[in-house]
This record gives C-alpha cells, sequence and structure tokens, in this order.
C-alpha cells in the first residue's frame, strides 16, 4: 500500500480509533506525515494494520509513548539551529532588552526543554538572566518529565527562571498574553492547512507589542500582515507597536 493508500485508509477507518488510545490530535497532523509515522510504528511494533496497532498501544504503555512521540516528532538538541541563536542574539533580543521590565520568553512546543534551556544559557551570558521569565509548554506530559530532569542539572539561577506546563497548542488559548518572544520551530510543519491558521494566529495574538516570534528554518507565515506581523529577521516576524 502506498503511503497516499494507507493515509487515506487511515483517514476513514482507524484515525478515530488511533487518537482515543493516543490522546492525540491526529485530525490536525497531515495525511502524509501520519502515514509515515504509522508505517513506521506498524513495523516497530510487529502489527499488521491500523486496528491492530490501537490495540496494541492500549494495552502496552511503552508501545503508547514511542508513537506519542513519534507523531508529535519530539527531536531537539541544545542550541540546534544555531544559525537562528546568532539571529537571536545579534539582531532579535538587543531591542527587546532594552525595553523595560520583565522578558517574557515561551518555547511552544518545547519537547524536552533544550531549546528553552538553550535560550536561557544565552541570556544568561548577556547579563539578561535575572529579568527574564522562561515557559515552556508542550503537547506530551513525558516530554515535560524529561524537560524537569534536565533541569536539575541547570545553575539554580536558571532553574528559578524555568517554567513548564502541558498545552495542546491547537486547543484553547494560549498561557496568558504579552509574551516578548516565542519561539515555535519545526511544530506547524506537521500540521494541516487550517491547523496551521489557527496555531499562526494564537501565536501572534499572544505577542506583546513589538514582541517576536521565530519559526523554525522550514516554516514561514503566509500572510504575515494579515496577523499584525512584519518580517524581522530570517523566519521571525515582530508584532507591531
Amino acid at each position: 500500500m502506498s503511503t497516499e493508500q494507507l493515509a487515506a485508509s487511515v483517514a476513514e477507518a482507524d484515525r478515530a480509533a488511533l487518537a482515543r488510545v493516543s490522546a492525540l490530535p491526529l485530525a490536525d497532523f497531515r495525511d502524509e506525515h501520519l502515514a509515515t509515522q504509522l508505517r513506521r510504528a506498524l513495523a516497530s511494533e510487529g502489527v499488521g494494520d491500523a486496528a491492530a496497532l490501537a490495540r496494541r498501544l492500549a494495552a502496552d504503555p511503552t508501545a503508547l509513548t514511542r508513537f506519542r512521540r513519534s507523531i508529535a516528532v519530539s527531536v531537539t538538541g541544545r542550541f540546534r539551529d544555531p544559525h537562528q541563536f546568532e539571529l537571536l542574539e545579534r539582531e532579535l533580543l538587543p531591542p527587546l532588552l532594552q525595553q523595560p521590565g520583565a522578558i517574557r520568553v515561551w518555547s511552544a512546543g518545547c519537547s524536552d526543554g533544550s531549546e528553552l534551556i538553550s535560550l536561557g544559557l544565552l541570556l544568561e551570558r548577556l547579563g539578561a538572566l535575572e529579568r527574564t521569565q522562561l515557559l515552556g509548554s508542550d503537547l506530551l506530559e513525558e516530554n515535560l518529565r524529561r524537560a524537569h530532569e534536565v533541569d536539575t542539572a541547570l545553575s539554580e539561577q536558571l532553574r528559578a527562571r524555568l517554567r513548564w506546563e502541558q498545552r495542546d497548542l491547537l486547543a484553547g488559548s494560549a498561557p496568558g498574553g504579552g509574551w516578548q518572544l516565542i519561539l515555535c520551530r519545526n511544530v506547524a510543519i506537521y500540521f494541516t492547512a487550517p491547523a496551521r491558521a489557527r496555531l499562526e494566529r494564537l501565536l501572534a495574538d499572544a505577542l506583546a507589542p513589538g514582541g517576536v516570534l521565530l519559526l523554525g528554518r522550514a516554516e514561514r507565515l503566509r500572510d504575515p500582515r494579515a496577523l499584525g506581523l512584519q518580517p524581522a529577521g530570517p523566519h521571525a516576524y515582530r508584532r507591531s507597536a
């Protein structure tokens, strides 16, 4: 069965069952992405179809975790995509740090927290950590457990600035409002067009005036002006003051 046929089959017959057992909003993920990850899951779990996979996931917590992480693509690392951190240090952060008051940073889809920790280390080096609030949110509680484990090895000053919470970016509202910097990198590329549009609106509305949204290197907003944003650098957008 081709990837396209497998995607259609999942959409018609088994997506709802997999969504229930995995507690993931599978309807918001692109068919191609879902089909690719499903094919890999069928092979790794040794089952023949999506219905059997759903039964396996319901009975095996370890298999369930593997499947959830594969769909949500929990891939990250310290200072991943270094050129984007160079952009932050040289162009995006200086105007934000010149503003009075706290600098509120949200890593949306933070995985194990490596991205947010990297930014915290950068802000610490820039002497701005003490006025910074750092929030990481992720769909998967297992990722957040890992983030809590990782941050125990950090300095007390950095740990005091970090906060983690579980959040579905496609359901409900953003955490508070008025974020000076939002990082949502390599998240939207796995979503359907309607889901991406909802996410883009959510992120744009969560920015403070003059705040910056940084996407992944394969992501661009289709119509930043319609969201009240303007380009601020490669894959970066600033909200109008």
